[in-house]
C-alpha cells in the first residue's frame, strides 16, 4: 500500500523542506501539487529519491485561470498539456488529475455548451495523455470549489459522453461527504476499480478522528471492491478551512500530529 500526502497541505513552497517533511512524517509518497513553473521535473524527481519518496500525481494546486476573463478551452488544453508533459518527464506511469478543468469552461454560454467542452477537451487530453503514456485521474470535488463534476453520477456521464476508456477516479471523502446521494461506503465499494488514487480527510478537512466519517467502513469498501491505487492524506487544520494550509510553527505542529494520527489509522486497517 503507498500513502502519500498532497504537498499544497505542507506549508512550505521549498522543494527540499517538502520532501524532507513529507518523509518525517512516515508517507512513502507525495501527491506533486506545486506550481510547474517553480521547479523542473528532474529537480522533483531527484528530491523525491533523495528521501525514498515515490511521486504518485501531478496535480498543480493552482489550476484555474488567472481570471475569469482568461478562461477559456484553449487556456485548459495549454494548461492540462503542461502538466502531462510534465508528468510524462517525471517518469512512466504517474498521472495527472484534471480536477480543476471545469473552471476554465465558465465563459461558454449554456449549460450544454459548458458540458459539450468538458466532453471535447477531456477527448483531447485523453489523446494527448495516450501519446506520452500518462494517465488521467478525474478528481470529483464539492460544488464549493468548483462549477461541475460533483459525484460520481457526474463521472459515469462524462464517461459515456467520451465513448472510450482511459479516464480513471480519483474520490476524496470530504467531496463526497458533501457531494454523493448514496452513502459513500456503497459509492466507494462500486467504484473502488476504477480509482486511481483516494484521498483521505474527514468531514471537517481535518486528519481521521476529527470528524465524523467512518474510515473503517470506507476502508473495508475500498479493497473489498478491488482498490488497488494510492491513498494520499489531504488534511488542513479544521479551523483554517478547507484550502488554507498551516500559517506558522504551531499549526505546522498541529497539522503533522493529525497526519501522523491519519497514516497511522490507515496502515493499522491495512494490517488486520
Amino acid at each position: 500500500m503507498t500513502i502519500g500526502v498532497c504537498t499544497w497541505t505542507l506549508g512550505t513552497r521549498d522543494l527540499d523542506e517538502i520532501m524532507q517533511t513529507a518523509a518525517e512524517l512516515a508517507f512513502d509518497a507525495v501527491q506533486y501539487c506545486e506550481d510547474l513553473d517553480r521547479y523542473s521535473p528532474q529537480q522533483v524527481a531527484k528530491a523525491a529519491a533523495r528521501h525514498q519518496l515515490a511521486i504518485i500525481a501531478v496535480d498543480p494546486f493552482h489550476c484555474r485561470p488567472p481570471s475569469q476573463a482568461q478562461a477559456t478551452v484553449q487556456g485548459a488544453l495549454r494548461f492540462y498539456q503542461g502538466a502531462i508533459d510534465f508528468a510524462a518527464a517525471l517518469g512512466e506511469g504517474i498521472p495527472v488529475c484534471l480536477q480543476g478543468l471545469s473552471t476554465w469552461l465558465v465563459n461558454e454560454e449554456g449549460d450544454q455548451q459548458r458540458w459539450d467542452a468538458l466532453v471535447n477537451a477531456c477527448k483531447s487530453l485523453l489523446a494527448y495523455a495516450a501519446e506520452r503514456s500518462v494517465p488521467l485521474l478525474f478528481e470529483l470535488c464539492n460544488r464549493y470549489e468548483v462549477p461541475m463534476m460533483h459525484n460520481t453520477g457526474d463521472y459515469q456521464r462524462l464517461v459515456r459522453a467520451l465513448g472510450q476508456p482511459g479516464l480513471g477516479l480519483l474520490l476524496d471523502s470530504f467531496h463526497m461527504n458533501i457531494e454523493e446521494e448514496h452513502d459513500p461506503v456503497q459509492v466507494l465499494r462500486h467504484f473502488a476499480a476504477d480509482t486511481g488514487i483516494y484521498h483521505i480527510s474527514d468531514s471537517n478537512r481535518g486528519g481521521i478522528g476529527t470528524g465524523h466519517l467512518d474510515f473503517v467502513s470506507q476502508f473495508r469498501a475500498l479493497y473489498q471492491g478491488g482498490f488497488r491505487g494510492a491513498v494520499a492524506v489531504e488534511v488542513v487544520l479544521p479551523h483554517l478551512g478547507p484550502s488554507n494550509p498551516p500559517r506558522n510553527a504551531e499549526e505546522r505542529q498541529q497539522l503533522a500530529g493529525q497526519l501522523r494520527r491519519s497514516v497511522r489509522v490507515w496502515r493499522d486497517l491495512a494490517s488486520r
